[in-house]
């Protein structure tokens, strides 16, 4: 691949991750024609403030107005989805594409409010649909009752059961085990530096397919 393309594609997927965590933060109550605002002094931001990446090193990653620091996490999250992208296209497997924007979306939403709307579900169709011939339907379907009905004293919720059946009727039976362990290693991590009692699953679950989808699955 020739390096404009790569680069093209590159900057593609790192704005995509930007607009999917506005959608996520703003359903759904979306107001397309709004500007972007510092989460602090909720000034609009100039252009080059909103450049994906560049944009947080261009300002040394403070708001020009209130010079509060801006999280790493953004240019970090838009770093991912560049080269993500980059590497789907490389592989030619964009196949699973639709999945992981209905995974993205779902899990800032959940970050953001610790709520997901089902309706981004659609978004995984294409997917699912792509993979028709041979879906797991059967280990889907026995992974929701059976953590559902494990699931007595709400230790996980409804919505991380349903990522996950809907994980395991696209990936087999080893992928599936290892992002639920993945996932649960993360959030272990997590815990050691923040000692919370509870956890948002999801964004775990969307991370840790992520990197099992190009250890285990891009490849094969």
């Amino acid at each position: 691949m020739e390096l404009f393309l790569q680069v093209t594609v590159f900057i593609l997927g790192a704005c995509i991750i930007s607009f999917l965590k506005v959608i996520a933060q703003d359903y759904p109550n979306i107001n397309y024609t709004r500007r972007s605002r510092c989460d602090y002094c909720h000034r609009i931001l100039q252009w080059y403030e909103i450049i994906p990446i560049i944009g947080y090193f261009i300002v040394h990653g403070k708001c020009s107005g209130c010079k509060n620091q801006i999280d790493f996490y953004n240019p970090l999250q838009e770093f991912a989805g560049g080269t993500f992208l980059l590497l789907n296209v490389q592989f030619g497997t964009l196949n699973y594409l639709p999945l992981f924007l209905m995974l993205i979306i779902l899990g800032f939403s959940d970050a953001f409010y610790g709520y997901i709307y089902p309706i981004f579900y659609l978004l995984a169709l294409p997917t699912v649909i792509w993979h028709f011939s041979t879906v797991h339907l059967l280990a889907a379907v026995i992974i929701y009752l059976t953590l559902l009905l494990l699931n007595n004293h709400s230790l996980i919720g409804l919505g991380d059961i349903e990522i996950m059946a809907l994980l395991a009727l696209i990936f087999d039976l080893n992928d599936v085990l290892r992002i639920t362990i993945l996932a649960c290693f993360l959030c272990i991590i997590q815990f050691l530096f923040n000692k919370k009692r509870s956890y948002r699953f999801i964004p775990y679950l969307t991370v840790s397919t992520g990197i099992i989808y190009l250890i285990f699955v891009i490849r094969t």
